[in-house]
C-alpha cells in the first residue's frame, strides 16, 4: 500500500514546493560530513585509554569522565539555547559556528598538558557539537515528504557510524606509536606532544574548514507551523516565546517523557560500549589496541551504518504502508537486538568469534538513531522543533553520554573489583538500559499514535 496518511496530506499542504531531490539530498550528505566528524572528534579518545592512563596517571573513572561527563557538561545544557536561535534564525549559521569551535577544541585537546586541561578541552568539543543536530534536524524534516523521512534521518546519522569507526581506524592506525612508552613528536610553536596527543590534532584540526560546505546550499522554508485557531496564522510568527515552547512541551509530556527516556537509555548502552568495548577486549583477550580498533572500525562502519539505512528503509515502507507509529516499531526492533546481540561479542570463547559477533551485533546497534529523533520531529510544529529536539538531547546526552561511559568502571569498582572484568560491567549496563528501552518503546506507540493524528491538523 502507498497511501499516504492524513497527517502527511495535511502537512504536505503548502504553497511551496519541497526542494528538487537532488539540493535536498545534497544538504543531507554536506550536514552528514559534519555530523561524522562530530564523531570523530568524540569518539578518538576511547582508543587512547591506556597510554593517557599512563602519562596523565588517572584511573579508569576519571577516563570515564573525560570521554562522557567533560563532552556532556556544556552539550547538555547549552543545547536549548542554541537552539532556540535556530529556530528563530539561520540554521546554517548556527550550525557553522558550532563546526568551527568544536574543530578548534578537539584540536586543543592534543595540545593539553594535564588531565585538568583536557577535560576543559572536552567540554569544549561539547560546547560546538551542540550547535548541529537541532538545526540539521530542522532542516531535514523541511527538506522531504514524511514518506521519505526516515531515509534522510537514516543518511544524516550514518554520520554517527562511520565518524566513530574512522575514529577507531586512525586510532589503529597510529597505536603502535601510541603504545610505545615515551614516543613523542615536535611541533613548531607548541614543542613536544605524546604520540596520543596527535591523534587528537590530526582529527580535529581538518574540521575547521568545514563551515565553508554550508555556503553551497539554501536553507528549505520552514513548513509544519502550528497555526492558532483564530485565524490560521502560524503562531507566534514562527517565533514563540521560551515559556510557549516549554508549556507545550509540559502538555505533551507524556509522549516526550517516556520516548525522550528510552532513546536516552539505547545512547547509554552506545555510548557504554563504544568507551569501553576497546580496552575490554584487549584487557580480556590480548589483542592488541590496533587490531582492536581497526577490526571494531571497520564493522562500526560497515555493520552499524547498513543496520541504520536498513531501519531508515523499513521505516519509510511501513509508513508507505499505513503504520504511523513506523518510527517507534524500527527503534523497539533495534532495543531488542541491543539487548539480546550485545550481550555476546565480550563472551565469546575465541577472538575470530568475537569479531563475528560484533559484526553481527551491529546491524541493530545503531538502527534507532535515525527513527528516534525522526519520530519527535514528525510530530511537533516547526516553530518548536530545534528547541525540543535540543532538550530531546539534552536528556539522551545527560543520560546515555554523561552517565553511561563513567557508569561501567564505576559499576566494576565497586562490584568487580577486577580491571580485566570490565567487559562484565559493560554487558550489564548494555542489557538493562536496552531492555528498559524496549518496553518503554511499547509504551509509546499508542500515545505516538494519537500524536499523529494531532499533527494532521497543522498546515
Amino acid at each position: 500500500m502507498a497511501q499516504s496518511s492524513a497527517a502527511e496530506e495535511a502537512i504536505s499542504r503548502d504553497s511551496s514546493p519541497y526542494p528538487s531531490a537532488f539540493a535536498a539530498w545534497y544538504s543531507v550528505a554536506v550536514l552528514m560530513l559534519m555530523y561524522i566528524f562530530s564523531f570523530i572528534d568524540r569518539t578518538t579518545i576511547s582508543l587512547l585509554v591506556e597510554p593517557m592512563k599512563r602519562d596523565l596517571h588517572i584511573s579508569d573513572t576519571q577516563i570515564g569522565m573525560l570521554q562522557g561527563l567533560a563532552f556532556a557538561l556544556l552539550y547538555t545544557f547549552l543545547g536549548l539555547p542554541i537552539a532556540r536561535l535556530s529556530d528563530r534564525h539561520s540554521r546554517r549559521a548556527i550550525i557553522a559556528g558550532g563546526v568551527f569551535i568544536w574543530s578548534i577544541m578537539a584540536t586543543l585537546c592534543g595540545l593539553a598538558r594535564s588531565a585538568v586541561q583536557l577535560f576543559i578541552a572536552r567540554v569544549g568539543v561539547g560546547v560546538g557539537e551542540a550547535a548541529l543536530s537541532p538545526a540539521a534536524y530542522s532542516i531535514i524534516t523541511d527538506s522531504f515528504p514524511r514518506s521519505k523521512l526516515g531515509g534522510a534521518f537514516g543518511v544524516y546519522n550514518v554520520g554517527i557510524t562511520i565518524g566513530a569507526g574512522t575514529a577507531l581506524l586512525v586510532g589503529g592506525i597510529v597505536v603502535g606509536a601510541v603504545s610505545t612508552a615515551g614516543a613523542s613528536y615536535t611541533l613548531p610553536l607548541f614543542g613536544q606532544v605524546h604520540a596520543w596527543q596527535m591523534v587528537f590534532i590530526v582529527t580535529g584540526a581538518p574540521g575547521i574548514l568545514l563551515p565553508l560546505l554550508l555556503l553551497t546550499f539554501s536553507e528549505p522554508k520552514r513548513r509544519g507551523l502550528l497555526r492558532t485557531s483564530s485565524n490560521n496564522a502560524p503562531a507566534a510568527a514562527g517565533k514563540p516565546p521560551l515559556r510557549e515552547v516549554l508549556d507545550y512541551a509540559w502538555l505533551n509530556r507524556k509522549f516526550y517523557g517516556l520516548h525522550f527516556v528510552a532513546m536516552a537509555l539505547l545512547a547509554m548502552a552506545g555510548y557504554s560500549t563504544a568507551a569501553w568495548l576497546p580496552t575490554a577486549l584487549v584487557r580480556a583477550y590480548g589483542v592488541g589496541a590496533g587490531q582492536a580498533g581497526k577490526v571494531i572500525g571497520i564493522s562500526t562502519i560497515l555493520m552499524n551504518s547498513s543496520g541504520m539505512l536498513l531501519a531508515g528503509v523499513l521505516c519509510d515502507r511501513l509508513t508507505r504502508r499505513g503504520w504511523k507509529d513506523a518510527p517507534i516499531v524500527v527503534a523497539a526492533i533495534s532495543a531488542c537486538g541491543i539487548a539480546v546481540l550485545s550481550s555476546f561479542p565480550p563472551f565469546m570463547p575465541t577472538v575470530p568469534l568475537v569479531w563475528v559477533a560484533l559484526f553481527v551485533a551491529g546491524i541493530t546497534f545503531n538502527a534507532y538513531n535515525g527513527v528516534g529523533p525522526m519520530a519527535v520531529n514528525q510530530v511537533t510544529p516547526n516553530q518548536y522543533r530545534a528547541q525540543i529536539s535540543a532538550v530531546y538531547l539534552f536528556v539522551v546526552n545527560a543520560l546515555g553520554l554523561g552517565v553511561g561511559p563513567t557508569l561501567v568502571p564505576f559499576v566494576n569498582e565497586h562490584l568487580f573489583h577486577d580491571p580485566v572484568k570490565i567487559r562484565y560491567s559493560m554487558v550489564m549496563v548494555v542489557f538493562c538500559s536496552a531492555a528498559v528501552a524496549f518496553i518503554l518503546l511499547l509504551r509509546v506507540r499508542p500515545i505516538y499514535r494519537q500524536k499523529q493524528i494531532e499533527a494532521a491538523s497543522w498546515q
